[in-house]
């Protein structure tokens, strides 16, 4: 009998399937992991992007059972993170860092790292080429700790000239799709997201996608880490990472990757993050950290 289970704890509104989507969850059993993926996605799309990959991780890690359980938004993530509430975790590289601090340790990162940067989108029509057209204006992102989507785009632009918090009216929209319906919408100027959620939205919305433009791109940054507690089993660890690691190596893996947005992962540890950790010094320097 199957071990995995996928409890949902909340769901974005702006998606009118969400409020109907019902799955069935089921009592976690004993022995069981608690894997939480950051909410890049909407809870319905995590579950349909992970079902399958942690079915597959049932299948071939035998004795190893997970419960995948999905978040409300960043703030209702960072709480279960932070308070040690999973065993296996999937957080941005902000995230990822702050986790070390509530012991969690490091051992893979999704890759490659080109495509960690953050992106800023807006209407073709409204011909935004200069951060000053941004001047008071509303810009949407999906939360103060995304670091790709939020914190990325806002040192971008203050390093160019514009202090967001100051000179312009940000706004956390609680996810990456929120963000880009908010530029797509009208009601903010411009959004900031990343390529991953912006690539599948587009393919889900071609023809909003027609009308709406990248305006800039950040530099990149390392990608997203994948942390366990650091108490878990070492043996259950390897198989965890030797199985993520290998999945872009053969078909099946490859097919099962790419409803996840991600090409593969690779090992890392804290040490991998210092790029990270030289990014958050200089944003703490210049924005001060989020709360």
């Amino acid at each position: 009998m199957m071990g995995i289970a996928f409890l949902f704890s909340g769901c974005t509104s702006e998606e009118n399937e969400t409020k109907t989507y019902k799955p069935s969850a089921v009592l976690a059993q004993e022995g069981e992991l608690i894997v939480g993926i950051h909410p890049y996605l909407n809870a319905q799309k995590t579950f349909l992007a992970y079902e399958p990959l942690f079915h597959y991780f049932e299948e071939n890690l035998k004795g190893v059972h997970f419960r995948l359980e999905t978040s409300l938004d960043y703030a209702d993530y960072e709480r279960k993170l932070y308070s040690g509430h999973f065993d296996v975790a999937l957080p941005n590289p902000y995230q990822t860092l702050k986790a070390v601090e509530y012991g969690y340790r490091i051992v893979a990162k999704v890759k490659p790292d080109s495509e960690f940067r953050g992106i800023i989108v807006a209407r073709k029509e409204s011909h935004i080429r200069f951060v000053e057209q941004l001047r008071s204006k509303a810009i949407s992102f999906p939360a103060s700790t995304a670091l790709a989507a939020t914190m990325m785009p806002k040192l971008f632009l203050y390093e160019k000239g514009l202090n967001v918090d100051r000179d312009s009216s940000p706004r956390y929209v609680g996810s990456q799709y929120s963000s880009i319906m908010n530029a797509y919408s009208g009601d903010t100027v411009a959004a900031a997201t990343w390529p991953s959620p912006w690539k599948t939205w587009q393919q889900e919305n071609p023809d909003k996608a027609a009308q709406m433009e990248v305006i800039w791109e950040t530099p990149i940054l390392v990608n997203n880490g994948l942390v366990v507690r650091s108490n878990l089993d070492a043996s259950t660890v390897q198989k965890i990472v030797e199985s993520l690691c290998a999945l872009d190596k053969h078909p099946k893996g490859r097919n099962l990757l790419k409803s996840t947005g991600f090409e593969g992962f690779e090992r890392a540890s804290e040490k991998s993050y210092l790029p990270v950790k030289q990014f958050l010094q200089r944003y703490e320097k210049t924005l001060g950290l989020p709360k």
